[in-house]
């Protein structure tokens, strides 16, 4: 069974609307950004991460794209996708959710060639480090090395770069330098 097609059945989350068409953005970066889960406004009726369906870079979106501007992307060349594939509007549901979305996330690593994880925010990083966190700023920045399926990474966690979030565009900047770094020795390792 397709993926899209896994997502649009799942019931775990109760009927919640879920992103089940391009439910993975593909692009050349030898990283894939995870992010929490889809928003209602955006990716679900645009087809593409980050845009609204007017084809405009949502706030998030414009954030992001400057911090991957400083590292030379921007987001048409990531991998993106998220960790919960459905809509949540209730904060309270997004850990459980993350949980219950964790092996749909996990095959769709395994279509990836991407050696780095980059998680925005905390949900997507407690899923895959199967790890509850006390406090997300301890983590935010450091590498993790991580095994799924017999295939290492590194997952680097960073703020969410919500415009809401004081710390999303100015607390990342030196991530995404340390990320930059790690492209740079991912791209030895596939020379």
């Amino acid at each position: 069974m397709k993926i899209e097609e896994k997502i649009k059945n799942c019931k775990l989350c109760g009927t919640l609307q879920k992103l089940t068409e391009n439910s993975i953005q593909l692009g050349t970066t030898p990283f894939i950004l995870i992010g929490e889960s889809p928003a209602k406004d955006g990716w679900i009726q645009s087809k593409r991460a980050f845009f609204n369906s007017a084809g405009k870079l949502q706030g998030t979106g414009r954030v992001l794209n400057n911090l991957l501007k400083n590292i030379g992307y921007s987001i048409p060349d990531i991998y993106f996708t998220e960790c919960c594939k459905c809509v949540i509007e209730d904060r309270k549901l997004l850990k459980n959710c993350s949980e219950n979305c964790l092996p749909i996330l996990r095959e769709q690593l395994k279509s990836v060639p991407c050696k780095i994880i980059v998680t925005m925010g905390l949900f997507p990083t407690q899923a895959l480090l199967n790890t509850k966190m006390k406090r997300f700023a301890d983590v935010v920045g450091k590498t993790f090395e991580l095994k799924i399926d017999e295939r290492e990474y590194v997952l680097i966690p960073i703020y969410h770069p919500s415009p809401l979030n004081p710390k999303g565009y100015k607390d990342n900047i030196a991530i995404f330098g340390k990320i930059k770094e790690l492209c740079n020795v991912a791209a030895l390792d596939f020379a």
